[in-house]
């Protein structure tokens, strides 16, 4: 799990930890039970919410189950232990890898739609321009992979492909395809418009659209 994420599971953690104390706070009050520090219950509120908002998305099913507990603003300790339930379903999830392949699909559709920016802007007569986004999708793609695998993502592109080589993410044959494609991309980048055509761009763009399918799954 790269340390993006393995911080998110242990704030989970923290969260959970911190609801089963706050379940404990339950107390009689007349005829009714109820967790008396709202002060703390309500602040734990607002910080699983923040999580299950700004990690899982308001469209994960982590997000929705969560509303459907908080909107009747819970004060007991099974309402609280519900919570915990959906936090330790969200836990699984990131730490079996789910998330990322979830991030992962929403990249691989974004790249789609640029590479499809290329190819018109091929077809209208504009081939630099194409490979510039081409670039610009393979060596984003090379940083997410590098992270899922947990490789540093910073760097330059073709020092990530070497990276993801040396560690077997990819054979010898597709990472010399990979810098073919990063060769074009530099040419286009400093104005060598002439290292390159419109045939070897139309197949930079193809092979890279494989390419994200397989590594991403778009």
């Amino acid at each position: 799990m790269n340390p993006k994420y393995a911080r998110v599971a242990e704030r989970i953690k923290q969260l959970i930890t911190e609801g089963s104390e706050i379940a404990k706070l339950e107390r009689k009050h007349e005829y009714e039970t109820y967790i008396d520090d709202y002060a703390r219950l309500y602040a734990w509120f607002v910080q699983v919410d923040n999580i299950g908002r700004t990690i899982f998305g308001v469209d994960s099913a982590h997000f929705i189950h969560l509303q459907e507990v908080l909107k009747g603003k819970p004060s007991r300790s099974y309402e609280v232990n519900m919570v915990i339930g959906i936090m330790k379903g969200a836990l699984s999830d990131l730490e079996g890898g789910f998330l990322i392949h979830q991030e992962q699909l929403v990249a691989g559709a974004v790249f789609d739609s640029v590479l499809e920016q290329g190819r018109h802007l091929l077809k209208s007569g504009f081939k630099d321009p194409a490979a510039v986004l081409g670039r610009v999708v393979i060596e984003d793609c090379l940083r997410r992979v590098s992270r899922e695998v947990g490789l540093p993502d910073s760097g330059k592109a073709a020092a990530l492909n070497d990276a993801l080589r040396d560690g077997g993410r990819y054979s010898k044959p597709q990472w010399r395809v990979i810098q073919s494609w990063l060769d074009i991309g530099n040419s286009a980048a400093h104005g060598k418009f002439s290292d390159y055509d419109d045939a070897g761009v139309a197949r930079m763009i193809d092979e890279i659209e494989g390419f994200v399918a397989r590594e991403l799954g778009a």
